[in-house]
C-alpha cells in the first residue's frame, strides 16, 4: 500500500468528452435513469471554496499499490464510460496476473502503472465496449450489462471475477471499502451527475475546487483520504475517496464521502 503526503495541484479545465458525452439518439429514453452514458465535466469555479485553517493534520491517506492505470477517453467511442472503467480495472490486475492484456504488460518494474498505449489499451476498451453491449439496448450501458461484460472479459482470458456490493444510496459501507483498499482492491462506483473536487494545498488554506459530471458515470475508486482542519473557532474533517474518473482531464480527482451513489462493487480478479 502507498501512503501519499502531499496532494498535487490540478486544475478543471472546461471539458466536453465524445468518449462519455451524451447521445443524441435517445431512444428507450425512459431507462436513461439507470444506464451510464458519462457526460462533459464542467468547471463550476463559483464553487470554490477556501479552507483558512490553524493546523492540519492528515489524519488518513490511503491507496492501492502504486493507485490505479489512467486509462481515459477515445475520440471514436461515444457513451464509453463504462468500458474505459473496465479496462482500468483490467489494467489494474494486470499486474498481478499476466495477459489479461495479451502480449502487453499495464505496468513498469517499478510497479507504476503505464499511460495508455493506442494498441492495447485502445483494443482492450473496445473489446469491453462490444461485451458490455454499449448502445445497443439504449445509450450507455446498465449495471449488469458493465458487469457481465466484463465477467465474459476476465473469464475468457482465464480469470475468475467477484463483485461484492458495498451499498448504494445513502448507505455506502465506508468500513468495509477502506478494508478493501487496505487489500489492494478497487471499487466500481456507479453514480448519477455529481461533483468531484480537488484539493490545491496552500500556506495555511486548502483551496477546494468541484467541477460537476453532467450525465450518469462510472468511477473506480481506489483510496480514502481524511483530514483535520482546527480553524478559529471550530474543527472540521473532511472524508473524501479518491477516484480514478476516466475523464481525459483530471483523471483522478477525489468524491466526498456521504455523496449519493447509485451502486457500488468491490471487485476481485484471481
Amino acid at each position: 500500500m502507498k501512503k501519499i503526503n502531499r496532494i498535487k495541484t490540478v486544475a478543471f479545465v472546461l471539458l466536453c468528452l465524445p468518449f462519455c458525452g451524451a447521445w443524441t439518439s435517445v431512444s428507450a429514453a425512459a431507462e436513461q435513469s439507470d444506464r451510464y452514458v458519462g457526460g462533459e465535466l464542467i468547471s463550476t469555479y463559483a464553487s470554490n471554496e477556501t479552507i483558512s485553517y490553524v493546523s492540519k493534520q492528515v489524519v488518513e491517506d490511503i491507496s492501492t499499490a502504486n493507485g490505479t492505470p489512467k486509462y481515459r477517453a477515445i475520440d471514436s467511442i461515444q457513451n464509453g464510460c463504462g468500458a474505459i472503467v473496465g479496462a482500468i480495472i483490467v489494467g489494474f490486475y494486470d499486474k498481478y496476473y499476466e495477459n489479461l492484456i495479451p502480449n502487453w504488460a499495464s505496468y513498469y518494474s517499478t510497479g507504476t502503472y503505464k499511460g495508455q498505449d493506442k494498441t492495447y489499451v485502445y483494443s482492450l476498451i473496445q473489446d469491453l465496449y462490444n461485451l458490455m453491449q454499449t448502445n445497443i439496448v439504449a445509450p450507455g450501458v446498465s449495471q449488469d450489462e458493465f458487469k457481465n461484460g466484463l465477467k465474459s472479459y476476465v473469464v475468457n482470458h482465464g480469470y475468475n471475477i467477484q463483485y461484492t456490493s458495498l451499498g448504494a444510496g445513502n448507505n455506502f459501507n465506508y468500513g468495509t471499502f477502506k478494508t478493501a483498499v487496505n487489500n489492494n482492491q478497487p471499487t466500481v462506483l456507479f453514480v448519477q451527475s455529481s461533483n468531484i473536487y480537488l484539493l490545491d494545498e496552500r500556506k495555511n488554506e486548502d483551496l477546494i475546487t468541484s467541477g460537476n459530471i453532467s450525465g450518469n458515470h462510472v468511477m473506480v475508486a481506489y483510496g480514502y483520504y481524511e483530514v483535520k482542519y482546527t480553524l478559529s473557532n471550530r474543527t472540521r474533517i473532511d472524508k473524501y475517496l479518491r477516484v480514478a474518473t476516466g475523464l481525459s482531464t483530471d483523471p483522478t480527482a477525489f468524491y466526498k464521502i456521504g455523496t449519493y451513489v447509485d451502486a457500488t462493487y468491490q471487485v476481485t480478479i484471481n
